[in-house]
Order: C-alpha cells, then sequence, then structure tokens
C-alpha cells in the first residue's frame, strides 16, 4: 500500500494503490480525489499520507472500514483506542521492536521501562497526531454519508455513529489545548546571529565556505529572496519571470495564489497559501535575479518553455531548464545545513524575518498596532488572521519582562 501522484489533463491527482499501481479501494480514491478535491495537491497529498497511515493500520487488523460504516456496525470504542494508541508512534515503529532479544532480562519492571522508553522516542508531534485522529473521523462521516440516508438510518445506529464521532472529536479537540507543555526563551533566536550572519556568507558563490560546485547563483537567490521577502517555499518555487518587477523602483515582487496553473509541468505544483500581495526585496538582489534570468536560465532550452524564475541545472534526468521542484529546494538547504551545523529549512527563515521586522519596526517606532498591520500585508494573512500571534510573542514576553522589571524597581524604591 502506498501513495501514487499522477497529472490528467494537467490536473494533479492523488491515489493509494497496491503493489501492482491499482487503487486499493474505489471509496478511497473517490474521497481523496472528489470530497477533498477543492483543496491544493499539496494538502490532498498531506491528507493522503494520514489516510494510508491509517488504512494500512486497519488492514493489519483486518478491519474494512468501508463495509463496517455500510452494515452499521463501525468500530468499537476498544478498536479506537488501539487505533489512537498507535497513533501517538512514528510510522516506522513497530511493536516486534519492543521484543528486547540481546539480552535475556528477567526483570519484569526492567523490562517495562525499556518498552515504555522505546514508546516515548518513537512518539509523534501533537500536530501529527491530531491529524491522524482527525483524518479517521472526516473518512468515517464521509462514508457514513455515502451509505446512509440520514432519514433512514434507525435512532440505534445512529446514535451509536454519533457517539463514536463525538468520542474522536474530543480527543481531537483535546490535543489543540495541550500541545506543548514548553516555554521558550524569549531572548532565544529561531536562527542565532552568529549562525545566521555565517549561513549568510556561505551561500555568496565566491564564499570558499560555500559547498556547492554548481548552481552557486541560483541557490544564493532563492535563499536571500526568502530572508528578504519572508515568503514561504512554495511562493518561491511558483514565482515567475513577470512577477518580478524590474522596473520602476526594482524592489517588488508579486505574491499571489495560482491555483492549477495549466503552464506548470510539475506534478507536485507549489502555490501560494494566502492572500495575495507585493513583497519587498533590496534593488541589488532584484537585479541580480534580472542578471540570472538574462545569462544563466537562458542558456537552457527547456526554459523557453515556461516562465518560471528558478529552473533545474543538473540534466541527470532530462530536467535541465524545467521549473525547480519543491524537493530541489529541500535538497539546497539539507546541504547548507550540513554544512553550517545547523538545521535551516525555508519556514525557518520567515520566522527570522519576523524577527528582523520586529526589531527594525522597534527601532523606526512604529506604532505597534501598524506594525501588526504591515505584518499581516507583508505575510499575506487576512485583516482578521491571528497568525502573526504564532509570531510575535517573543517581543510581548520581553516587553512584559522590561515592564516587570520597571514595576520592581518602583517596589525596591519604596521599601
Amino acid at each position: 500500500m502506498k501513495l501514487r501522484r499522477y497529472q490528467f489533463n494537467s490536473l494533479p491527482f492523488v491515489s493509494i494503490v497496491d503493489e501492482a499501481d491499482c487503487p486499493i479501494d474505489p471509496y478511497v480514491s473517490c474521497y481523496l480525489n472528489g470530497a477533498l478535491s477543492a483543496k491544493s495537491a499539496n494538502t490532498r497529498f498531506r491528507y493522503a499520507n494520514e489516510l494510508l497511515f491509517m488504512l494500512h493500520y486497519f488492514s493489519e487488523k483486518n478491519i474494512d472500514l468501508p463495509a463496517r460504516v455500510a452494515s452499521g456496525r463501525f468500530i468499537t470504542h476498544k478498536e479506537y483506542m488501539q487505533f489512537y494508541d498507535r497513533c501517538c508512534l512514528s510510522k516506522g515503529f513497530c511493536e516486534e521492536s519492543l521484543n528486547v532479544k540481546f539480552i535475556d532480562i528477567n526483570d519484569k519492571h526492567l523490562r517495562n521501562i525499556i518498552v515504555a522508553n522505546q514508546k516515548g522516542m518513537a512518539t509523534v508531534s501533537g500536530e501529527t497526531l491530531k491529524g491522524r485522529v482527525r483524518r479517521l473521523r472526516k473518512f468515517l462521516l464521509w462514508l457514513y454519508d455515502q451509505f446512509h440516508e440520514v432519514q433512514d438510518v434507525d435512532d440505534k445506529t445512529n446514535k451509536k455513529f454519533n457517539y463514536l464521532i463525538s468520542k474522536i472529536k474530543l480527543d481531537e479537540d483535546s490535543l489543540g489545548k495541550n500541545a506543548t507543555q514548553q516555554v521558550g526563551d524569549p531572548e532565544e533566536s529561531v536562527i542565532p546571529d552568529d549562525v545566521f550572519l555565517k549561513f549568510l556568507e556561505m551561500v555568496m558563490p565566491s564564499s570558499h565556505n560555500n559547498p556547492f560546485k554548481a548552481s552557486r547563483v541560483r541557490n544564493y537567490l532563492i535563499v536571500n529572496l526568502l530572508v528578504q521577502s519572508g515568503i514561504r517555499r512554495g511562493a518561491l518555487a511558483k514565482l515567475k519571470v513577470s512577477d518580478c518587477h524590474f522596473w520602476g523602483g526594482y524592489d517588488q515582487i508579486s505574491i499571489y495564489r495560482s491555483g492549477n496553473d495549466p503552464t506548470d509541468p510539475r506534478a507536485e505544483k507549489p502555490d501560494q497559501k494566502t492572500k495575495a500581495h507585493y513583497a519587498t526585496v533590496d534593488t541589488s538582489l532584484l537585479k541580480s535575479v534580472k542578471f540570472y534570468v538574462d545569462n544563466i536560465r537562458a542558456v537552457f532550452p527547456h526554459a523557453k518553455f515556461h516562465d518560471f524564475v528558478f529552473v533545474s541545472e543538473n540534466d541527470s534526468k532530462g530536467t535541465a531548464g524545467q521549473p525547480l521542484s519543491l524537493k530541489a529546494i529541500n535538497a539546497v538547504f539539507r546541504k547548507l545545513s550540513r554544512a553550517l551545523g545547523f538545521h535551516v529549512h525555508p519556514h525557518l527563515l520567515r520566522h527570522k524575518w519576523n524577527e528582523v521586522f520586529d526589531k527594525k519596526g522597534e527601532l523606526l517606532g512604529v506604532n505597534p498596532a501598524l506594525l501588526e498591520d504591515s505584518r499581516k500585508y507583508a505575510m499575506g494573512w487576512s485583516h482578521n488572521s491571528r497568525q502573526n500571534e504564532n509570531y510575535n510573542e517573543k517581543r510581548i514576553a520581553l516587553k512584559a519582562r522590561e515592564i516587570s522589571k520597571a514595576h520592581q524597581r518602583l517596589v525596591d524604591q519604596k521599601k
């Protein structure tokens, strides 16, 4: 059982197939490409991964979910709790790994400690756990709609199903409320400043520390566009030459959602998640992009058939000149991270951008409300979005500390 991505008439699809590449179940295929068809291709792929995990588990237990829902028997509370326990563990975990075979341990308590420690090391994040539990609930609800007309279901069956769904929803909601018990240091940066400066120096095309033998200019532009604009990896991968404002102030790029772009040959089509906006970068950086487009990108014949800025420069699979894939961008950051000795990924640079944005805004004396409105625009969030709260907690924590210290000094003076 595995995932398969494909295109038909330039439309992306995802399916869960068997060893012969045949869909494992028509209901699963209809759910992925019917009920979820309004979702972006990457979101559907993420949901498909959650569904694959779920189906693989129930297949091992010889439980056919569509057949269970059709019959009105559903899954029992015990079966659900066993599934929940399995959701807490990483995908590669298996019960056999708990068997300690290399040594004969007679002490039952010691064996229990070892097993508990192994399970603890295999525990997944709260977000992953919540996604798996939610996918079971959503899939069961969809199946129920396919097999049963609400008015035709007897009260006992309806009550049993609603009880199961309510139980899953309660667990799902509780995971959101108790995502983490850790308190971060407000003075700790997502990328320490000394590491960040080393990172920026390393990616310079002329740097002796640059780990790349080829594509140095392209990789330098990729990193610095993310650093200066705060945009996501998907927005960068779908950036077109026509989106770069090679005129006027020479410092703007257009960021917008394009949905299913028929000009994009990639199976995993990148896209912008949030609303359209202009991102501002240094004039010198955009001029470097223009140089890359005119002198490096233009060398590859395949680049003439599309408008995407960044292209593959490796022709080992005949892809030279084709739009750069999301996986290739990840590979760039993996190599930089290994050379740097610090894990850096595209979204981490978005967090770093927000840190720098806070500091610059404070130095300029920008009104806090205006600063947050500006952040929402630059990030592509709606005016009512609360996403900014995820990024400005450190600034608020530091300000709270500053006020608390001032209050303590006042109290000390009065003693």
